[in-house]
């Protein structure tokens, strides 16, 4: 076990060397993310404080598989570690959900390339695919230009990878999927230039600003992995299905719900005194916020497990429905986080509105996480396609349960 200078007084860490060690860091932490929360709101991304503690943690380290020696942590501890910490502040929790995907991007490079950008696991990396750039085939490798947003995690990222279409002169390349070929490729740092345009409502820690290349830069072919890859039963179990690397943002939803939870729950304490009877409605408003977050949590929960018992079992992918089921997972947790702010609201008050209130940046938090793309209700329908095409569909997407 190591201390840090970073850490309040008395807080340890665990060698992160597994989902135990990395679950209890993540407690370890926690102080520290309170502590730093205000700044990481106030500067757009993470403080230097908390991003060394968190990389000493081996909160970023959780994807990597274990063939090169990583903690390859099931998907259900990714997110539970994700929620822990939007527990305490979503922004901090979403820098620790997008650089997991590390791990996944590291293990789709081949042994050289790997061992040249990740000397250690210890070296976060932050990727963008949205809008995608621009890839020319050239000798080796590629010419590289583009601009990309939502690039979270990128000011404390040692590696920064950006999406790009791949042209060879003017004609695009077809991938494997029959699509013009989209590459995730590592960019030369030291040509990426920020934006500094992460000026927004809430999750500002994320520091999820845009970043640009404008003069072709090369990247070496060795560089690169296919972003929309088909699954793979032979891959890494992480690695199966490219879709796999953000499910730990679904635990940012269960920790910004959990703790609007918390705030109210507080508030109502408080309000009602040494007697502590609360009248008929705040009674029911407050029972059905414990229930939708407890059932939020259990649901994402046995989600992840199922889909954790069928790609950690060699051969075995998640059908496509399978597949869509995890990405309409995320849009359910954004709804039932709509439900919950909307019932915490009615029990706290109208404290909220002032900048210094907790329970302000809870909000501001939770309906930026709700903007992101993951949280759409158009991804219902894209499941429904799925069930209504599959003679496996319906209640038994996942077979029995384990």
């Amino acid at each position: 076990m190591t201390t840090t200078n970073e850490l309040p007084a008395g807080s340890v860490l665990r060698a992160p060397v597994a989902a135990e060690a990395v679950s209890a860091n993540a407690d370890a932490v926690l102080d520290l993310v309170a502590e730093e929360a205000a700044d990481g709101d106030a500067k757009g991304r993470l403080s230097e404080r908390a991003a060394l503690a968190l990389r000493r943690a081996g909160l970023f380290e959780m994807g990597f598989p274990a063939r090169l020696g990583g903690m390859e942590v099931p998907l259900a501890d990714q997110v539970a570690v994700v929620a822990k910490i939007a527990r305490v502040d979503a922004g901090t929790a979403w820098n620790v959900a997008v650089l997991n995907a590390t791990g996944f991007y590291a293990g789709r490079l081949g042994d050289e390339a790997y061992h040249e950008l990740y000397p250690t696991r210890d070296m976060p990396t932050s990727g963008a695919f949205h809008p995608k750039g621009r890839a020319q085939v050239t000798e080796g490798g590629y010419l590289v230009t583009g601009r990309w947003d939502w690039g979270s995690g990128s000011y404390v990222a040692e590696h920064i990878i950006g999406g790009c279409l791949v042209f060879d002169g003017d004609e695009p390349v077809i991938g494997p999927n029959g699509k013009q070929l989209t590459l995730g490729l590592w960019l030369p740092r030291e040509a990426v230039v920020h934006a500094h345009n992460w000026h927004t409502l809430g999750v500002r820690g994320s520091g999820s600003s845009s970043y640009s290349i404008t003069e072709p830069v090369f990247v070496p072919e060795r560089y690169s992995f296919d972003r929309e890859a088909l699954a793979n039963p032979d891959a890494d179990p992480l690695n199966k299905h490219v879709t796999l690397a953000f499910f730990g943002l679904t635990g940012v939803c269960v920790g910004v719900a959990q703790h609007a939870l918390d705030l109210a729950l507080t508030a109502v304490r408080r309000r009602l005194g040494p007697a502590g009877v609360a009248d008929v409605t705040t009674r029911r408003v407050l029972g059905q916020a414990c229930a939708e977050v407890d059932m939020l949590l259990a649901g994402i929960t046995d989600i992840a497990k199922r889909t954790d018992e069928i790609v950690f079992t060699p051969g075995r992918v998640l059908t496509p429905t399978q597949e869509h089921r995890l990405i309409a997972t995320n849009t359910m947790a954004a709804e039932t986080l709509r439900r919950v702010l909307d019932l915490c609201l009615e029990l706290y008050g109208s404290h909220y509105l002032f900048d210094d209130d907790p329970m302000q940046r809870v909000l501001r938090d939770a309906w930026s996480a709700l903007a992101h793309v993951g949280a759409k209700r158009v991804h219902w329908g894209s499941l429904a396609e799925k069930v209504l095409h599959d003679p496996a569909g319906g209640p038994t997407l996942f077979g029995a349960a384990p």
